[in-house]
């Protein structure tokens, strides 16, 4: 037997104490809900349900819920009131909250014979639901461009690869020529959408990391060798620290390679001839993490652009593409890591980079 819960507004005692936590809970649940009896009769309504309905609580008490339904909108041969005959409905009920898409649900209570004893009707807003769907749908259709746009820019890339290859042979054949100035030109424009082109494939990658141990001292070491010759032309001092005790750090060696590339890369253009370049590994045993630095002694980074260093497609070079930081930052993240950059308090910069080990 269903007991009258108390309706707000009402202020006659509750029955006992397990109507007041009945009605309590009604309260709190943040959904409209309207509790019928075997006849279809409102039994109780919370205040949610009150508010939608536009009508006081005590008001709908003995109520038919069908007709109450139908007066605020719902057509005769919605299926909703298919639950008459003891079919369960959960569905859309669009008209029942006014600009914004609605559900419910009806719930029935079975005595022992199996005979419909009431139920309870619950109804919400759908908006945050809809405002989700239309967000996947957003990003599943920018997945397919993103998609589109890496091949278009594979099928562009071979075009470019045979510009640049003919220039790098017309310079040869030009050089005591006035117009080879013309192809140094036209060779810095290549390498630089070629730069472009190679960080926003990265990016359309997929973004999870097939992490496996890695010894990261050996592959800093395959870099160094990488960048010798260049250091040495340059004239820049290069200085390799690592903790003795670092295990074994779970990355996806392939895009962390990518990172300490750009990285370098990156300190090598901004340090000057008799400058220094140093690379440091500890290992923060209470963490159990892997710290890794990389300090030049450049220019620094001016305050109005340290706080937008990793936005895509911003620079302070000339000829930067403002991805290359931007692409570290999202491959650290997903390795559940952090990234920094600091002015130094002397001169240059420090990156900093932080990921658990295991």
């Amino acid at each position: 037997m269903l007991r009258f819960l108390k309706p707000k507004g009402v202020t006659h005692s509750l029955n006992n104490s397990t109507d007041l936590i009945l009605y309590q809970a009604l309260e709190a649940i943040p959904l409209g809900i309207a509790v019928f009896d075997g006849a279809g009769k409102i039994v109780a309504v919370n205040s949610n349900l009150s508010e939608v309905f536009g009508v006081a609580s005590h008001e709908v008490r003995g109520y038919n819920l069908e007709r109450l339904l139908r007066e605020k909108g719902l057509p005769p041969d919605h299926p909703l009131f298919q639950t008459h005959a003891g079919k369960e409905y959960t569905g859309p009920a669009a008209p029942l909250t006014g600009c914004h898409p609605s559900y419910a649900s009806t719930h029935y209570f079975k005595g022992d014979g199996g005979e419909s004893q009431g139920g309870v009707f619950v109804l919400w807003n759908a908006r945050c639901q809809q405002e989700l769907e239309q967000a996947v749908f957003k990003a599943e259709r920018l997945a397919i461009m993103g998609q589109l746009a890496a091949i278009a820019l594979h099928e562009v890339r071979n075009p470019l690869s045979a510009i640049k290859g003919f220039l790098q042979l017309l310079r040869r054949e030009l050089e005591d020529a006035r117009q080879l100035e013309y192809v140094e030109v036209m060779l810095e424009a290549l390498d630089r959408v070629n730069n472009l082109i190679t960080n926003y494939l990265r990016l359309a990658k997929p973004g999870t990391p097939e992490r496996q141990p890695c010894d990261l001292e050996k592959l800093i070491h395959e870099l160094i060798i990488l960048y010798k010759s260049e250091l040495k032309n340059k004239g820049i001092g290069f200085l390799f620290s690592c903790h003795s005790e670092l295990p074994p750090v779970r990355l996806d060696r392939e895009q962390f390679h990518q990172v300490l590339v750009n990285l370098l890369k990156n300190a090598v253009e901004v340090t000057s001839a008799g400058g220094e370049i140093r690379i440091g590994i500890e290992y923060l045993k209470e963490k159990d993490m892997a710290l890794l630095f990389v300090r030049d002694t450049g220019i620094g980074i001016s305050e109005e652009a340290l706080p937008r260093i990793f936005d895509p497609f911003f620079t302070t070079r000339e000829k930067g593409t403002g991805l290359g930081l931007y692409v570290c930052r999202e491959i650290v993240m997903n390795h559940g890591g952090e990234i920094q950059i600091a002015n130094n308090p002397d001169k240059g910069c420090t990156v900093t980079i932080t990921v658990p080990c295991s």
